[in-house]
């Protein structure tokens, strides 16, 4: 699966993706454990997206909520929707995704965006699902 999120990555290095885990700053660059290590912010949101007021809508498949925020860098913030479309969002910033990780304390760490994307369902299986 080709990822612009993986694309804007730093090839050198192991890569590791961890679900819903940022340091204090709302940064997640470096593995907390291991400085060497590259890391992801990836969190689900299944509520709308309107940063400036606009609601935030997939290109491919018009879906309006459940998304996966993909914070990369300090300053790149990825949406992917469940049917697999995936974009930078430029309208959305390193606190958005801090704000939408909230308090969760769940933590999960991925060795691909393969499996951080299949994980919770964001590998396209799911595209279509309501959730009531």
């Amino acid at each position: 699966m080709s990822s612009p999120a993986a694309g804007n990555f730093p090839a050198a290095g192991r890569l590791v993706v961890l679900a819903n885990v940022a340091n204090s700053e709302g940064h997640c660059m470096t593995y907390p454990a291991d400085a060497s290590r590259n890391a992801v912010l990836a969190v689900p949101h299944p509520d709308l997206l309107n940063p400036r007021g606009i609601t935030i809508t997939c290109a491919a498949c018009n879906a309006a909520r459940d998304w996966l925020l993909i914070h990369v860098q300090p300053d790149l913030v990825f949406v992917r929707c469940r049917c697999t479309h995936e974009w930078r969002e430029h309208d959305l910033e390193t606190a958005d995704v801090t704000t939408a990780r909230g308090d969760i304390a769940d933590e999960r760490e991925w060795e691909s965006f393969d499996e951080m994307y299949r994980g919770p369902g964001f590998d396209g299986l799911l595209a279509g699902a309501i959730w009531a």
